[in-house]
């Protein structure tokens, strides 16, 4: 009989160097492998992976420019915990709890209302500058990534609009849903169009929100096999 997947669930925590060593102590003597991410700061989302940490210096790799996010938030300098489980010693630093959604995007937001979010003042304070800072390799890749997730987009300084607005959305929300407890903000594009799904889903961005709906990017469905448009509900602890 087929070994049935338990639901999808990680939780994320923001710990400094010492407490990543506890935590490394306590699991060898449960004979459970604390893994580190190389080179790239999603991979530990995927679910074969049981708990993983990534080194502040992991944000200066593979996506460089796009860890500027990073680099600039109250993060910076910490590491990044990413467990299939509830770590007990450490329920206060932990960011949040992300498991699968059934949400479906109606639309993608229209381009005037993206050019809205991009040209928004809370964005533009935000906005790291080396995050508009993209060599042409870089731009390649990005249509590349989109064209092998179905889009036709061939304009790169469209889907870094894109990108740049649905960042945008998590710090000032115009797409959202209204709940009791408050909005919840979502991607506002298919996954072949975002970049750096990494930062809401962390919480660099967006942790005023007790929930948002993040779709994954090019590089989690490529690195984390996450799969593309399936949205994960990220709920602050």
């Amino acid at each position: 009989m087929a070994k049935r997947n338990k639901p999808y669930k990680k939780h994320i925590y923001w710990l400094n160097a010492n407490q990543v060593s506890a935590l490394k102590k306590n699991l060898e003597t449960r004979h459970i492998k604390l893994k580190y991410a190389k080179g790239i700061v999603c991979t530990p989302m995927d679910r074969i992976n049981k708990i993983a940490v990534v080194t502040p210096d992991v944000w200066s790799e593979t996506c460089r420019r796009q860890g500027s996010w990073y680099r600039t938030s109250d993060k910076n300098g910490l590491y990044l915990v990413i467990s299939s489980f509830e770590l007990a010693d450490f329920e206060t630093d932990r960011a949040a709890v992300i498991t699968q959604s059934d949400f479906i995007l109606p639309e993608p937001a229209p381009l005037n209302e993206k050019q809205l979010l991009f040209e928004s003042p809370q964005l533009q304070e935000r906005m790291p500058p080396e995050w508009g800072q993209v060599e042409d390799t870089e731009k390649r890749i990005y249509l590349r990534w989109a064209k092998r997730l179905g889009s036709a987009e061939r304009d790169y300084d469209q889907l870094h609009k894109t990108h740049t607005a649905n960042h945008a959305n998590f710090i000032e929300p115009e797409f959202f849903i209204e709940t009791m407890d408050g909005i919840i903000p979502y991607s506002i594009d298919r996954s072949a169009h975002l970049c750096s799904c990494c930062v809401e889903l962390f919480q660099v961005l967006g942790s005023q929100f007790k929930k948002k709906l993040v779709a994954p990017c090019p590089g989690a469905v490529i690195f984390a096999r996450l799969k593309p448009d399936r949205y994960l509900l990220v709920e602050s602890a």
